[in-house]
Protein backbone atom coordinates (compact mmCIF):
# COMPACT_ATOMS: atom_id res chain seq x y z
CA UNK A 1 0.00 0.00 0.00
CA UNK A 2 1.12 3.36 -0.86
CA UNK A 3 -0.75 6.61 -0.77
CA UNK A 4 -0.04 10.04 0.48
CA UNK A 5 -2.17 11.76 3.04
CA UNK A 6 -2.58 15.39 3.75
CA UNK A 7 -1.48 16.53 7.15
CA UNK A 8 -1.89 19.48 8.75
CA UNK A 9 0.58 21.12 11.63
CA UNK A 10 -1.47 23.25 13.70
CA UNK A 11 -0.11 25.74 15.98
CA UNK A 12 -3.32 28.00 16.56
CA UNK A 13 -1.00 31.60 17.65
CA UNK A 14 0.99 33.75 15.84
CA UNK A 15 3.66 32.07 13.24
CA UNK A 16 6.78 34.17 15.41
CA UNK A 17 5.64 32.27 18.38
CA UNK A 18 4.84 29.59 16.83
CA UNK A 19 8.39 29.36 14.93
CA UNK A 20 9.98 29.83 18.43
CA UNK A 21 8.40 26.54 20.30
CA UNK A 22 10.35 23.40 20.32
CA UNK A 23 7.51 21.45 20.66
CA UNK A 24 5.10 22.75 17.43
CA UNK A 25 8.76 22.79 15.53
CA UNK A 26 9.36 18.73 16.23
CA UNK A 27 6.21 17.99 15.61
CA UNK A 28 6.34 19.17 12.07
CA UNK A 29 9.65 17.69 11.86
CA UNK A 30 8.61 14.51 12.58
CA UNK A 31 5.66 14.58 10.37
CA UNK A 32 8.27 14.74 7.55
CA UNK A 33 9.67 11.07 8.39
CA UNK A 34 6.53 9.31 7.06
CA UNK A 35 6.51 8.78 3.40
CA UNK A 36 2.56 8.43 3.92
CA UNK A 37 2.16 11.88 5.18
CA UNK A 38 2.05 15.60 3.18
CA UNK A 39 2.39 17.54 5.82
CA UNK A 40 1.97 21.51 5.90
CA UNK A 41 1.92 24.11 8.57
CA UNK A 42 -1.22 26.55 9.75
CA UNK A 43 -1.14 29.16 12.43
CA UNK A 44 -3.87 31.24 14.04
CA UNK A 45 -5.35 33.53 11.52
CA UNK A 46 -3.90 31.12 8.41
CA UNK A 47 -6.96 30.41 5.93
CA UNK A 48 -4.58 28.13 3.60
CA UNK A 49 -1.53 26.12 4.50
CA UNK A 50 1.62 27.58 4.54
CA UNK A 51 3.46 25.09 2.28
CA UNK A 52 0.23 24.47 -0.32
CA UNK A 53 -2.00 26.81 0.40
CA UNK A 54 -4.56 24.42 0.76
CA UNK A 55 -7.64 24.94 3.50
CA UNK A 56 -7.70 23.18 6.82
CA UNK A 57 -11.01 21.35 5.52
CA UNK A 58 -8.96 19.64 2.69
CA UNK A 59 -6.73 17.63 5.70
CA UNK A 60 -7.70 14.26 7.13
CA UNK A 61 -4.87 14.53 9.73
CA UNK A 62 -4.81 17.69 12.15
CA UNK A 63 -2.36 17.95 14.79
CA UNK A 64 -1.92 20.83 17.04
CA UNK A 65 0.20 21.84 19.49
CA UNK A 66 -0.85 23.96 22.26
CA UNK A 67 1.35 25.79 24.31
CA UNK A 68 -1.55 28.31 26.32
CA UNK A 69 -4.88 27.68 27.72
CA UNK A 70 -6.88 30.64 25.34
CA UNK A 71 -5.13 28.68 22.42
CA UNK A 72 -7.37 26.46 22.70
CA UNK A 73 -10.12 28.99 21.80
CA UNK A 74 -8.03 29.80 19.32
CA UNK A 75 -8.39 26.16 17.68
CA UNK A 76 -11.64 26.12 17.96
CA UNK A 77 -12.17 29.19 15.58
CA UNK A 78 -9.86 27.42 13.32
CA UNK A 79 -12.01 24.65 12.55
CA UNK A 80 -15.07 26.55 12.49
CA UNK A 81 -13.92 29.36 10.26
CA UNK A 82 -12.90 26.25 7.96
CA UNK A 83 -16.20 24.74 8.42
CA UNK A 84 -14.67 21.76 9.95
CA UNK A 85 -17.26 20.04 12.80
CA UNK A 86 -15.83 21.12 16.49
CA UNK A 87 -17.18 17.84 18.10
CA UNK A 88 -15.40 15.00 18.00
CA UNK A 89 -18.04 12.88 17.42
CA UNK A 90 -19.69 14.75 14.01
CA UNK A 91 -16.00 14.19 12.11
CA UNK A 92 -16.15 10.98 10.41
CA UNK A 93 -13.22 10.96 8.17
CA UNK A 94 -10.68 13.61 9.75
CA UNK A 95 -9.26 12.83 13.25
CA UNK A 96 -7.28 15.83 15.34
CA UNK A 97 -4.87 15.20 17.86
CA UNK A 98 -3.37 17.83 20.45
CA UNK A 99 -0.51 17.91 23.00
CA UNK A 100 1.46 20.13 24.31
CA UNK A 101 1.65 22.11 27.54
CA UNK A 102 -2.23 23.26 27.88
CA UNK A 103 -3.40 19.75 27.02
CA UNK A 104 -0.92 18.72 29.70
CA UNK A 105 -2.19 21.00 32.79
CA UNK A 106 -5.70 20.18 32.18
CA UNK A 107 -7.06 18.29 29.11
CA UNK A 108 -10.79 18.77 30.22
CA UNK A 109 -11.56 21.65 27.99
CA UNK A 110 -10.89 19.77 24.63
CA UNK A 111 -12.45 16.38 25.90
CA UNK A 112 -15.09 16.52 23.34
CA UNK A 113 -13.21 18.35 20.48
CA UNK A 114 -10.30 16.69 19.84
CA UNK A 115 -10.08 13.09 19.34
CA UNK A 116 -6.91 12.04 21.13
CA UNK A 117 -5.28 13.90 23.41
CA UNK A 118 -1.45 13.51 24.43
CA UNK A 119 0.03 14.36 27.12
CA UNK A 120 3.41 15.05 28.29
CA UNK A 121 6.21 15.68 25.95
CA UNK A 122 8.52 13.00 23.99
CA UNK A 123 9.79 12.45 20.47
CA UNK A 124 9.48 8.58 20.78
CA UNK A 125 5.81 8.73 21.71
CA UNK A 126 5.13 11.32 18.72
CA UNK A 127 6.63 9.10 16.31
CA UNK A 128 4.51 6.41 17.43
CA UNK A 129 1.53 8.57 16.50
CA UNK A 130 2.22 9.48 14.35
CA UNK A 131 3.15 6.08 12.49
CA UNK A 132 0.09 4.48 13.84
CA UNK A 133 -1.98 7.27 11.98
CA UNK A 134 0.20 7.27 8.73
CA UNK A 135 -0.35 3.61 7.93
CA UNK A 136 -3.97 4.02 9.38
CA UNK A 137 -5.30 7.17 7.71
CA UNK A 138 -8.96 8.19 8.58
CA UNK A 139 -10.92 7.58 5.35
CA UNK A 140 -8.55 4.25 4.65
CA UNK A 141 -8.89 3.13 8.04
CA UNK A 142 -11.92 2.81 10.14
CA UNK A 143 -11.66 5.90 12.82
CA UNK A 144 -12.27 3.89 15.85
CA UNK A 145 -9.96 1.43 14.74
CA UNK A 146 -7.25 4.10 14.86
CA UNK A 147 -8.37 5.37 17.83
CA UNK A 148 -8.19 2.34 19.56
CA UNK A 149 -4.62 1.72 18.55
CA UNK A 150 -3.27 5.42 19.96
CA UNK A 151 -5.50 4.99 23.15
CA UNK A 152 -2.68 1.96 23.79
CA UNK A 153 -0.08 4.41 23.60
CA UNK A 154 1.56 5.84 27.26
CA UNK A 155 0.18 9.18 27.66
CA UNK A 156 -2.38 9.48 25.14
CA UNK A 157 -6.13 9.72 26.56
CA UNK A 158 -8.86 9.13 23.37
CA UNK A 159 -11.95 10.66 25.42
CA UNK A 160 -14.41 8.53 23.60
CA UNK A 161 -13.36 5.34 24.59
CA UNK A 162 -11.87 5.96 28.21
CA UNK A 163 -12.92 8.80 30.91
CA UNK A 164 -10.10 8.72 32.91
CA UNK A 165 -7.17 10.35 32.17
CA UNK A 166 -4.31 8.57 31.95
CA UNK A 167 -0.46 9.38 33.71
CA UNK A 168 1.60 11.75 31.02
CA UNK A 169 3.81 10.27 29.25
CA UNK A 170 7.78 10.64 30.65
CA UNK A 171 9.74 11.06 27.62
CA UNK A 172 12.93 9.40 26.51
CA UNK A 173 16.12 11.49 27.85
CA UNK A 174 18.67 10.51 25.12
CA UNK A 175 17.86 13.12 23.10
CA UNK A 176 17.41 17.03 24.15
CA UNK A 177 14.60 18.48 22.22
CA UNK A 178 16.22 21.54 19.72
CA UNK A 179 15.41 23.48 16.31
CA UNK A 180 15.56 21.69 13.38
CA UNK A 181 14.16 24.53 11.07
CA UNK A 182 15.23 28.42 12.51
CA UNK A 183 13.52 31.36 11.12
CA UNK A 184 13.68 35.33 10.73
CA UNK A 185 10.58 36.10 11.48
CA UNK A 186 9.95 33.87 14.09
CA UNK A 187 9.87 35.78 18.00
CA UNK A 188 13.35 34.34 18.71
CA UNK A 189 15.19 35.18 15.26
CA UNK A 190 17.41 33.44 13.61
CA UNK A 191 17.94 31.39 16.78
CA UNK A 192 18.68 27.97 17.21
CA UNK A 193 16.66 26.39 20.52
CA UNK A 194 18.01 23.78 22.57
CA UNK A 195 16.26 22.36 25.53
CA UNK A 196 19.18 21.61 27.90
CA UNK A 197 16.97 20.32 31.01
CA UNK A 198 13.39 18.83 31.65
CA UNK A 199 11.12 19.86 34.51
CA UNK A 200 12.41 22.22 37.41
CA UNK A 201 14.23 21.22 41.01
CA UNK A 202 12.22 23.79 42.56
CA UNK A 203 8.12 23.95 43.47
CA UNK A 204 7.20 27.93 43.38
CA UNK A 205 3.62 27.50 43.88
CA UNK A 206 2.06 29.11 40.94
CA UNK A 207 3.88 27.25 38.53
CA UNK A 208 3.01 24.17 36.74
CA UNK A 209 6.48 23.11 35.05
CA UNK A 210 7.63 20.72 37.57
CA UNK A 211 3.95 19.12 37.64
CA UNK A 212 3.99 18.07 34.12
CA UNK A 213 7.69 18.07 33.03
CA UNK A 214 9.29 16.34 36.74
CA UNK A 215 11.45 14.46 37.17
CA UNK A 216 14.03 16.74 36.90
CA UNK A 217 16.97 16.27 34.11
CA UNK A 218 20.04 17.99 32.73
CA UNK A 219 20.84 16.56 29.55
CA UNK A 220 24.24 16.40 29.63
CA UNK A 221 26.48 18.75 27.98
CA UNK A 222 28.26 16.70 24.68
CA UNK A 223 24.83 15.65 23.77
CA UNK A 224 23.36 19.46 23.94
CA UNK A 225 26.70 20.35 21.96
CA UNK A 226 26.43 17.34 19.26
CA UNK A 227 22.75 19.11 18.38
CA UNK A 228 24.29 22.34 18.48
CA UNK A 229 26.41 21.00 15.72
CA UNK A 230 24.19 19.75 13.63
CA UNK A 231 23.87 24.24 13.13
CA UNK A 232 27.47 24.13 12.69
CA UNK A 233 28.21 27.19 10.22
CA UNK A 234 25.20 28.34 9.82
CA UNK A 235 23.82 29.96 12.99
CA UNK A 236 25.22 33.37 14.90
CA UNK A 237 22.66 33.10 18.10
CA UNK A 238 21.87 29.73 20.10
CA UNK A 239 18.99 29.92 22.81
CA UNK A 240 19.44 27.72 26.08
CA UNK A 241 15.96 26.43 27.10
CA UNK A 242 15.13 25.59 30.70
CA UNK A 243 13.12 26.14 34.16
CA UNK A 244 16.41 26.46 35.98
CA UNK A 245 19.08 27.26 33.66
CA UNK A 246 21.87 27.95 36.50
CA UNK A 247 21.13 24.58 37.69
CA UNK A 248 22.57 22.92 34.81
CA UNK A 249 26.03 21.33 36.16
CA UNK A 250 27.97 21.56 33.30
CA UNK A 251 26.31 25.23 31.76
CA UNK A 252 29.81 26.54 31.83
CA UNK A 253 31.18 23.91 29.50
CA UNK A 254 27.91 24.82 27.35
CA UNK A 255 28.47 28.59 26.99
CA UNK A 256 32.25 27.72 26.26
CA UNK A 257 31.70 25.47 23.35
CA UNK A 258 28.97 28.60 22.10
CA UNK A 259 31.58 31.25 22.53
CA UNK A 260 34.45 29.20 20.78
CA UNK A 261 32.16 29.14 18.13
CA UNK A 262 31.33 32.81 17.78
CA UNK A 263 27.50 32.40 18.48
CA UNK A 264 25.78 34.51 20.64
CA UNK A 265 24.14 33.22 23.71
CA UNK A 266 20.54 33.90 24.88
CA UNK A 267 19.27 31.81 28.29
CA UNK A 268 15.69 31.76 29.44
CA UNK A 269 15.43 33.49 33.33
CA UNK A 270 18.30 33.05 35.73
CA UNK A 271 17.31 32.30 39.35
CA UNK A 272 20.50 34.77 40.85
CA UNK A 273 20.62 32.69 44.03
CA UNK A 274 22.16 30.18 41.99
CA UNK A 275 24.39 31.95 39.38
CA UNK A 276 27.86 30.93 39.74
CA UNK A 277 30.79 33.71 38.97
CA UNK A 278 32.29 31.50 36.64
CA UNK A 279 29.01 31.25 34.70
CA UNK A 280 28.78 34.49 35.03
CA UNK A 281 32.40 35.06 33.38
CA UNK A 282 31.39 32.67 30.73
CA UNK A 283 27.84 34.87 29.57
CA UNK A 284 30.05 37.54 29.56
CA UNK A 285 32.07 36.12 26.87
CA UNK A 286 28.85 35.29 25.09
CA UNK A 287 28.01 38.97 24.21
CA UNK A 288 24.50 38.24 25.40
CA UNK A 289 22.35 41.56 24.45
CA UNK A 290 19.64 40.60 26.77
CA UNK A 291 19.09 39.25 30.03
CA UNK A 292 16.13 37.77 32.08
CA UNK A 293 15.01 37.77 35.41
CA UNK A 294 12.04 36.52 37.22
CA UNK A 295 11.30 38.56 40.78
CA UNK A 296 7.55 37.81 40.28
CA UNK A 297 7.18 40.06 43.01
CA UNK A 298 8.34 43.23 45.39
CA UNK A 299 7.49 42.44 48.29
CA UNK A 300 9.83 40.41 50.61
CA UNK A 301 6.86 38.55 52.80
CA UNK A 302 5.76 37.08 49.42
CA UNK A 303 9.13 36.54 48.12
CA UNK A 304 9.04 34.02 51.18
CA UNK A 305 6.04 32.82 50.65
CA UNK A 306 7.05 32.00 47.02
CA UNK A 307 10.53 30.68 47.92
CA UNK A 308 11.92 32.53 45.49
CA UNK A 309 14.35 35.26 46.66
CA UNK A 310 15.34 37.37 43.90
CA UNK A 311 17.63 39.78 45.44
CA UNK A 312 17.40 43.73 43.98
CA UNK A 313 21.05 43.93 44.22
CA UNK A 314 21.66 40.73 42.11
CA UNK A 315 20.05 42.06 39.10
CA UNK A 316 22.23 45.48 39.47
CA UNK A 317 25.45 43.52 40.08
CA UNK A 318 24.96 40.62 37.47
CA UNK A 319 23.31 43.02 34.63
CA UNK A 320 26.48 45.83 35.42
CA UNK A 321 28.89 42.58 34.77
CA UNK A 322 27.01 41.66 31.73
CA UNK A 323 26.25 44.80 30.07
CA UNK A 324 23.29 44.10 28.64
CA UNK A 325 21.66 46.39 26.63
CA UNK A 326 18.40 45.41 27.56
CA UNK A 327 16.92 43.41 30.96
CA UNK A 328 13.72 41.28 31.04
CA UNK A 329 11.86 41.50 34.46
CA UNK A 330 8.74 38.96 34.70
CA UNK A 331 6.19 39.96 37.54
CA UNK A 332 2.90 38.63 38.51
CA UNK A 333 0.25 40.20 40.45
CA UNK A 334 -2.83 39.05 42.63
CA UNK A 335 -1.28 36.01 43.91
CA UNK A 336 -2.41 34.73 47.11
CA UNK A 337 -2.27 37.67 49.99
CA UNK A 338 -1.16 40.27 47.87
CA UNK A 339 -2.02 43.68 48.98
CA UNK A 340 -2.09 47.02 47.24
CA UNK A 341 1.78 47.69 48.92
CA UNK A 342 3.06 44.69 47.83
CA UNK A 343 2.03 45.58 44.29
CA UNK A 344 3.78 48.81 44.95
CA UNK A 345 7.50 47.45 45.83
CA UNK A 346 7.20 46.09 42.40
CA UNK A 347 7.35 49.77 41.13
CA UNK A 348 9.26 51.03 44.20
CA UNK A 349 11.89 48.22 42.86
CA UNK A 350 11.80 48.69 39.15
CA UNK A 351 12.80 52.32 39.88
CA UNK A 352 16.17 51.56 41.68
CA UNK A 353 17.16 49.17 39.12
CA UNK A 354 16.25 52.36 36.54
CA UNK A 355 18.02 54.31 38.77
CA UNK A 356 20.84 51.90 38.82
CA UNK A 357 21.08 51.16 35.17
CA UNK A 358 20.06 54.50 33.29
CA UNK A 359 21.75 53.32 29.99
CA UNK A 360 19.90 49.97 29.94
CA UNK A 361 16.58 49.31 28.48
CA UNK A 362 14.11 47.76 31.40
CA UNK A 363 11.35 45.44 30.20
CA UNK A 364 8.53 45.03 32.63
CA UNK A 365 6.02 42.27 32.17
CA UNK A 366 3.47 42.29 34.54
CA UNK A 367 1.26 39.36 34.55
CA UNK A 368 -2.03 38.29 36.66
CA UNK A 369 -1.82 35.32 38.22
CA UNK A 370 -3.86 32.52 37.56
CA UNK A 371 -4.19 29.10 39.02
CA UNK A 372 -2.87 25.66 37.68
CA UNK A 373 -4.54 22.50 37.89
CA UNK A 374 -2.15 20.83 39.90
CA UNK A 375 -0.08 23.27 41.37
CA UNK A 376 0.54 24.17 45.24
CA UNK A 377 -1.96 27.16 44.52
CA UNK A 378 -4.02 24.69 41.94
CA UNK A 379 -7.01 25.58 44.35
CA UNK A 380 -6.47 29.18 45.02
CA UNK A 381 -8.93 31.52 43.33
CA UNK A 382 -8.29 34.33 40.91
CA UNK A 383 -7.79 37.97 42.20
CA UNK A 384 -11.31 39.95 40.93
CA UNK A 385 -11.24 42.02 37.81
CA UNK A 386 -11.61 45.17 39.59
CA UNK A 387 -8.67 45.10 42.20
CA UNK A 388 -5.97 43.86 39.32
CA UNK A 389 -7.15 46.40 36.89
CA UNK A 390 -6.15 48.70 40.41
CA UNK A 391 -3.10 46.81 40.69
CA UNK A 392 -1.98 47.39 37.38
CA UNK A 393 -3.22 50.90 37.63
CA UNK A 394 -1.04 51.48 40.45
CA UNK A 395 2.43 50.07 38.86
CA UNK A 396 1.30 52.03 35.63
CA UNK A 397 1.31 54.99 37.30
CA UNK A 398 4.68 54.51 39.24
CA UNK A 399 6.51 53.76 36.28
CA UNK A 400 4.96 56.20 33.88
CA UNK A 401 7.61 59.04 32.72
CA UNK A 402 10.95 57.16 33.15
CA UNK A 403 13.08 57.19 29.64
CA UNK A 404 14.85 53.63 29.83
CA UNK A 405 11.53 51.69 31.25
CA UNK A 406 9.03 49.98 29.33
CA UNK A 407 5.75 48.48 31.27
CA UNK A 408 3.97 45.61 29.33
CA UNK A 409 0.45 44.86 31.08
CA UNK A 410 -0.70 41.28 29.88
CA UNK A 411 -3.88 41.46 31.48
CA UNK A 412 -7.59 42.15 29.78
CA UNK A 413 -10.62 40.87 31.13
CA UNK A 414 -10.54 37.95 28.16
CA UNK A 415 -7.60 36.76 30.04
CA UNK A 416 -9.59 35.63 32.77
CA UNK A 417 -10.98 32.82 30.80
CA UNK A 418 -7.54 31.46 31.50
CA UNK A 419 -8.61 30.21 34.94
CA UNK A 420 -11.36 28.12 33.80
CA UNK A 421 -9.42 26.16 31.05
CA UNK A 422 -6.88 25.75 33.50
CA UNK A 423 -8.52 24.04 36.54
CA UNK A 424 -12.09 23.21 35.42
CA UNK A 425 -13.52 20.11 34.34
CA UNK A 426 -16.20 18.05 33.19
CA UNK A 427 -18.04 21.54 33.34
CA UNK A 428 -15.76 23.29 31.25
CA UNK A 429 -15.62 20.71 28.36
CA UNK A 430 -19.52 20.73 28.06
CA UNK A 431 -19.66 24.92 27.85
CA UNK A 432 -16.25 24.54 25.06
CA UNK A 433 -18.33 21.84 22.77
CA UNK A 434 -21.34 23.54 22.95
CA UNK A 435 -20.92 27.43 23.22
CA UNK A 436 -20.95 29.32 19.69
CA UNK A 437 -18.43 32.35 20.67
CA UNK A 438 -16.24 33.10 22.91
CA UNK A 439 -18.78 35.79 24.75
CA UNK A 440 -21.23 32.95 25.00
CA UNK A 441 -18.47 30.55 26.52
CA UNK A 442 -17.39 33.40 28.77
CA UNK A 443 -21.14 33.56 29.65
CA UNK A 444 -21.89 29.93 30.22
CA UNK A 445 -18.77 29.96 32.49
CA UNK A 446 -20.09 32.48 34.80
CA UNK A 447 -23.61 31.02 34.89
CA UNK A 448 -21.63 27.81 36.22
CA UNK A 449 -19.91 29.68 39.03
CA UNK A 450 -16.67 30.97 37.82
CA UNK A 451 -15.61 34.62 38.71
CA UNK A 452 -14.91 35.68 34.84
Amino acid sequence: KKWSVRAAAIFPNSYSVGMSNIGFITLFSQMHNYFQLFPQRFFRNSDVSIEGKMPLSAFPIIASSIAYEMDFLNLVKMLRRNEIPVNSEARKNTILIVGGAAPTINPYPIAHIADAIFLGQGENFIEEILRIVAENPPGLSPKNELLDALAEIPGVWVPAIDEKIPMRAIPDDSVPPFSTIVSSFAALPNMALVQIQRGCPFRCPFCATPIIYNPFFNYPADVIIAQLEKWKGKIFRAGLVGSAIADHLELGEIIDYLNSRKIETYTSSLRLDRLKSKIVSALKLSRQKSLTFAPETGSEKLKKIIGKKVELDDIIRVSRQLEPSEIKLYYILGIPGETDDDAVAIADDVKKISAALPKTHIVISANAFIPKKGTIWGNEKMESHKVLLNRFKLISGQLSGFANIRLDVNYKRRNRLQWPLSCGERDVADAMATAKSTSELANTLREIGWNI
